[in-house]
């Protein structure tokens, strides 16, 4: 359940543009970002919109292939991505999963926003949702590769900050995630994204 606490749902059906103008659109957006800080607040409900879990932390990515994102409550968690690993750290149960980086942008919300954007068309099916309200824009992306963590993922922005994630899974759980405290652009230390597991921690490579 941790580890798959960055996936879920909530799709939006009112569509417009034509995939190859929507994912120009968002490459654009996402072009303008080179880092993001941010606050986040995450909802998970299960197939009949039932609360199953509320997560809070902190986020930073600088783009591209660079990563953080520390859930601070009701546990503590770090997935950390340096461009080339992934590391997933549960102090509570001493562990720290490492993974390769794919260079997929698919393969997780987390990445896509790290990720390089000129990679979005041959990962995703990208549709934008019409809208009447001004500096609001929102996408639906669907993964290609049949194996992905999530089933579609709606990204919307106010301005050119996005400030929202909804995604949707193949179980029906749906995870909302809320940013707010929005740093764009800003500078990062190199050190934020680099892990060494602590001593007594059990290493599983994957």
């Amino acid at each position: 359940m941790r580890r798959l606490s960055l996936l879920s749902l909530l799709v939006v059906t009112s569509y417009s543009y034509a995939d190859d103008v929507a994912t120009k659109n968002l490459n654009n957006l996402l072009a303008k970002m080179t880092s993001m800080q941010a606050h986040f607040e995450q909802h998970t409900l299960d197939p009949k919109n039932q609360p199953l879990q509320t997560l809070s932390g902190e986020m930073q990515v600088k783009r591209p292939g660079f990563f953080r994102w520390d859930t601070v409550k009701p546990f503590a968690q770090q997935i950390v991505a340096n461009a080339q690993t992934v590391w997933i750290y549960d102090p509570e149960l001493q562990q720290a999963t490492k993974q390769k980086l794919d260079k997929q942008v698919g393969n997780t919300p987390a990445l896509l926003l790290s990720g390089d954007s000129s990679k979005i068309a041959s990962s995703f099916i990208v549709t934008q949702e019409k809208t009447n309200v001004k500096n609001r824009t929102a996408f639906i992306l669907k993964p290609k590769d049949k194996e992905a963590v999530f089933e579609s993922l709606r990204v919307s922005f106010n301005g050119y900050q996005m400030n929202s994630m909804q995604l949707k899974d193949s179980l029906g759980q749906k995870t909302d995630i809320f940013f707010s405290q929005i740093k764009l652009n800003g500078k990062i230390s190199p050190t934020v994204f680099q892990f060494t597991p602590p001593k007594d921690v059990d290493v599983i490579d994957e």
